[in-house]
């Protein structure tokens, strides 16, 4: 298996889609035979990874992706929230449609953080491929606490960078984390405005019940934006879910990402092996 990483470009519906593989051989893209294990009688799937508020695979997946592809193939992708309307039907086409170019056919373990956490769900709920799913900080419906923050956060957009970065960096990390380091090497990614007005305007509701894949659900006990009591009711309304919590902001991928991949690489490897509804102990790497 190779660790390099490559950069490929799939058009989706006129929309060009930036992806960031790693792990995969050249074989991988090649016509195989499939069986009951999966790809070309492998049993493992691959990981794919879907960024946050403002993020990209590059900064949200820095420390994961090339952690996770050293046993597994992996992918990030980097929706598109610019070109065309901000619902999220259209960005779980964009999904649909990487995954029919990339790896046709083949089942995939979906890891999805914040707002990709959103999309993530969505996927699932109408898709078998999704061998298991991992949502990181998720939310099931927003709530006028997080409505009058994308309206904060949009009144300060045109204040300039200084205040949105300031208020990003407050929102998203933990008063601990904040007093440990200074913000100037954690600088928060422009989040685009459908990426506010999706946050804002959330709704799992009808969608979660449709999960049937085996779930790991991580909330932070000290997320600002979010809610950790949030990821809580996503656990409580998934009938093939475990949960577990990290002492973390928003921002847990900045935080504690050693934390998170190994409750990721644990789970993805072996999903059924806590039952459903288990709340699992806090890794440690």
């Amino acid at each position: 298996m190779s660790t390099g990483t490559t950069l490929r470009t799939v058009n989706v519906g006129g929309v060009d889609i930036a992806c960031t593989l790693s792990g995969f051989d050249e074989h991988d893209f090649e016509e195989h035979d499939f069986d009951e294990h999966g790809f070309d009688g492998r049993s493992v799937d691959p990981v794919v990874l879907l960024a946050g508020i403002g993020g990209t695979a590059a900064r949200d997946f820095s420390f994961l992706l090339p952690l996770l592809a050293r046993t597994r193939p992996v992918m990030a992708v980097d929706l598109d929230y610019v070109s065309g309307p901000a619902h999220r039907g259209r960005l779980v086409d964009q999904l649909s449609g990487v995954l029919n170019t990339v790896l046709p056919d083949r089942r995939v373990s979906l890891i999805g953080f914040s707002v990709g956490a959103t999309v993530a769900a969505a996927f699932a709920a109408d898709n078998p491929v999704v061998a298991s799913l991992v949502l990181v900080t998720p939310l099931v419906s927003a709530s006028s606490r997080h409505r009058m923050l994308a309206s904060l956060r949009e009144q300060l957009d045109a204040t300039g960078d200084v205040a949105l970065r300031d208020l990003d960096i407050f929102s998203a990390h933990s008063p601990t984390f904040l007093q440990r380091h200074s913000p100037e090497p954690f600088p928060a990614d422009r989040a685009t405005a459908a990426q506010i007005a999706l946050f804002a305007d959330s709704d799992l509701t009808e969608v979660l019940p449709l999960i049937s894949a085996p779930t790991l659900v991580i909330g932070c006990t000290q997320d600002d934006i979010a809610g950790v009591d949030r990821a809580r009711e996503v656990f409580a309304s998934l009938s093939n879910s475990r949960y577990a919590e990290i002492d973390s902001g928003h921002a847990v991928l900045a935080e504690r990402p050693a934390e998170v991949l190994a409750m990721i690489r644990d789970f993805v490897s072996h999903p059924s092996r806590l039952r459903a509804g288990s709340v699992r102990e806090e890794a440690h790497p």
